[in-house]
């Protein structure tokens, strides 16, 4: 007969032991957490309690730039535009401003909104004729004139090219609508712009400028004009000829 198999059980004593074993590696464990942190240099962390925000990167201002001022001074024109269609009825908002007081401080931000655009860009005419053109219709005609006077022309010197762009030509004729209108006869910028106009499309579109002059009886702007034109000096005898036959001289 096979020999009856009998289970050993561990004693209370071994299992004792064993508990007692697991327990003491667990506290060896915790033990060694906070050593680490300290040699690393980490702190534990904390439940419930928020960490520091951490330092933002900044980046240097860039400097102003032509376009955005452009684009600022037409957004405000669109919506003084907007103001006057409509005419919003006050009363909306408490105590809001009345349309012309809005309409002013509007006025005044795309002035300066296109003014900042001319200082970064001063040969750019986008600025120069809608700046102009709010000035017209707004503050006055004087107001548009000066500024358009102000505008740096180049004249181009290289052969068989326009003397002056099309661009530029605008702004010209602006500026001799303009002065004529104001009665600036002897100013020395219609006299520059008249004959650049007169250079590039001909002294015949300067007819009826040259009639109201005459009328006015400024001689020595028409003469200065004439020669300029010409490419003459105004003592060329066959420009004194011409203005004696004017009866200007």
């Amino acid at each position: 007969m096979p020999a009856p198999q009998t289970t050993a059980k561990a004693s209370p004593a071994a299992k004792a032991a064993a508990v007692t074993g697991k327990a003491r590696v667990a506290t060896v464990a915790a033990a060694a957490r906070p050593a680490a942190a300290a040699v690393t240099g980490a702190k534990p962390s904390k439940p419930g309690v928020d960490q520091p925000p951490q330092p933002v990167e900044s980046f240097p201002a860039q400097p102003p730039t032509y376009e955005p001022r452009l684009g600022l001074a037409r957004v405000a024109s669109r919506r003084l535009a907007l103001l006057k269609e409509n005419n919003t009825p006050a009363g909306q908002i408490s105590s809001p401003p009345t349309d012309t007081e809005l309409a002013a401080q509007l006025v005044n931000l795309i002035q300066q909104h296109y003014t900042s655009a001319i200082a970064l860009a001063p040969r750019l005419h986008d600025a120069y004729i809608e700046l102009a053109q709010l000035l017209e219709h707004e503050v006055s005609l004087e107001a548009a004139a000066d500024l358009y006077a102000r505008f740096p022309f180049v004249r181009c010197q290289e052969p068989g090219k326009p003397e002056t762009s099309q661009d530029d030509l605008y702004i010209e004729s602006e500026i001799t609508r303009m002065f004529m209108k104001l009665k600036r006869y002897r100013d020395p910028v219609l006299v520059r712009s008249m004959i650049s106009e007169g250079r590039e499309m001909g002294i015949g579109i300067l007819t009826k400028h040259m009639e109201t002059l005459d009328a006015a009886s400024e001689y020595k702007t028409l003469m200065e004009v004439y020669a300029g034109v010409s490419r003459k000096a105004i003592d060329d005898p066959e420009m004194i000829g011409f203005f004696k036959i004017k009866y200007w001289l």
